[in-house]
C-alpha cells in the first residue's frame, strides 16, 4: 500500500513525533511510504521518502490565504502524479488545505480546537470537515472527539491514541540522562514539557513546596518555553533554588522518566499527552491532572496511575504525600503502567491507521 503524511513540519511537536513513528513503521510494515511536509523544519526522523513543498508559514492574512490556496493546489497536483492508497493529514495546517484540495483524505485533530486554534481556522474546520472527500474523520482523545461533535457539529469521529515504541523506549532510556545536572543525587520527581502556562508547572512547584518532599526529593522540569523567566522567579520566592531544576530540553527523555521517583503532568489542558504514556512505557508511577482532554483515557485511577483535579497543586500536594506514605500503591501503578502502555504500541496503533484504507474508496 502507499501512504502519505501530510503536515507542516516535523519540528518539536507532539503530531509530528507521530508522523516520525508511523512513517518508520509503515515502511517496516513494507509499505511505501511518503512524508509531506510545507516547509522544511526537521528534528524528528522519519520512514520513506520526503518531500518539501516549501510554502511555509507566514504572519499576514493574505499570506495565510494565498498559502492556503497554494498548498491544497500543490496537493492536489502531488496527489494526481502519485495516487496513493491512502492519505493522512495531521493537524489542521494539513487537513484544511487536504480538504480544500478535494483528495481522498483521512484528517486528524490532536489539539482542543476551542483554544488552541485561530478563529479563520475554527470556522473552515466546521465548513470543511463534514465534506465528502473527507473518508475519516479522526481524534487522538475521546474528549476532543465530543468537542468536534458537540461544539462544531462534526460527527463520525474515531479515536486513535497517540503511539509509543516500545522496543525503542526499552534500549533508550538505559542510556546516560542528558542534559547533566552535576549536583543532582538519587531519584527525584520529573515533569516534562513546554515551559508554558498551558502545562501548569506553577502548580507543580507550588504543589511541590506544599509537600512532605520538598527539599527531600529534588523536582526536575525539562522544557524550555516563553515562561522560564517566571518559574525562575516563583522557585526564588520560594527559596528551592537548590531543588527544583530547569535544565532545558531533553532530547532523549526516556531515561530521565526510567530514573523518575513519580512522573507528574500538572497540565491545565491537553492533547492527549504523549510524555504521559511514554513515562507509564518506561515504568513510572504517574500522577496526572484530570484536565480535558487526555488524562482520563490513559489512566485508570490508583490502577495505573493517579488522577487528581485539575488546576489544583494542593491535590497535586496531597497525592505526592499518598504516594511517600504508601510504598506498596506506588509499586503498584509502575506495573500498572507498564501493562496499560502495550495499549499503545506502535505496530498496534499503525494497523489502525493502516485500516483507514478501508474507508478511501
Amino acid at each position: 500500500m502507499k501512504i502519505a503524511l501530510v503536515l507542516q513540519t516535523l519540528g518539536k511537536g507532539g503530531a509530528e513525533r507521530v508522523a516520525s513513528l508511523l512513517s518508520q513503521q509503515f515502511e517496516r510494515d513494507g509499505h511505501e511510504v511518503h512524508i509531506l511536509l510545507w516547509e522544511k523544519v526537521q528534528h524528528y526522523p522519519h520512514g520513506g521518502t520526503l518531500t518539501v513543498l516549501n510554502t511555509p508559514a507566514t504572519s499576514s492574512l493574505m499570506g495565510k490565504l494565498f498559502n492556503l490556496l497554494k498548498r491544497a493546489w500543490l496537493l492536489r497536483q502531488w496527489h494526481k502524479a502519485h495516487q496513493p492508497d491512502l492519505l493522512i493529514s495531521l493537524m489542521e495546517t494539513a487537513n484544511i488545505p487536504a480538504v480544500l484540495s478535494g483528495v481522498p483524505v483521512v484528517i486528524s485533530v490532536h489539539l482542543d480546537p476551542r483554544f488552541e486554534l485561530a478563529s479563520y481556522q475554527r470556522l473552515l474546520m466546521k465548513w470543511l470537515y463534514p465534506l465528502p472527500n473527507v473518508k475519516a474523520r479522526v481524534a487522538v482523545s475521546h474528549g476532543i472527539a465530543k468537542v468536534l461533535e458537540t461544539d462544531f457539529g462534526i460527527k463520525d469521529w474515531q479515536v486513535i491514541a497517540n503511539p509509543v515504541d516500545l522496543v525503542d523506549i526499552a534500549q533508550q532510556k538505559t542510556l546516560p540522562r542528558t542534559p547533566e545536572i552535576p549536583t543532582l543525587q538519587g531519584d527525584y520527581i520529573l515533569g516534562i514539557g513546554r515551559l508554558h502556562p498551558q502545562k501548569g508547572f506553577d502548580l507543580l512547584i507550588d504543589a511541590y513546596e506544599q509537600s512532605a518532599l520538598c527539599r527531600v526529593k529534588p523536582l526536575v522540569i525539562l522544557g524550555e518555553g516563553d515562561s522560564r523567566a517566571d518559574l525562575e522567579a516563583q522557585i526564588a520566592a520560594h527559596g528551592l533554588q537548590n531543588w527544583i531544576y530547569l535544565p532545558g530540553w531533553a532530547n532523549n527523555p526516556f531515561p530521565w522518566f526510567a530514573g523518575a521517583w513519580v512522573f507528574v503532568m500538572s497540565s491545565r489542558s491537553e492533547g492527549l499527552g504523549n510524555t504521559l504514556i511514554e513515562a507509564m512505557a518506561c515504568g513510572c508511577s504517574c500522577i496526572s491532572a484530570d484536565c480535558d482532554f487526555g488524562p482520563r483515557d490513559i489512566i485508570t485511577h490508583e490502577v495505573d496511575g493517579l488522577l487528581v483535579p485539575a488546576e489544583s497543586s494542593k491535590a497535586l500536594s496531597q497525592a505526592f504525600d499518598r504516594l511517600v506514605m504508601h510504598e506498596d500503591l506506588r509499586r503498584s501503578l509502575q506495573r500498572g503502567a507498564m501493562r496499560r502502555a502495550e495499549d499503545y504500541d506502535l505496530p498496534l496503533i499503525a494497523r489502525q491507521w493502516a485500516n483507514q484504507q478501508d474507508l478511501m474508496l
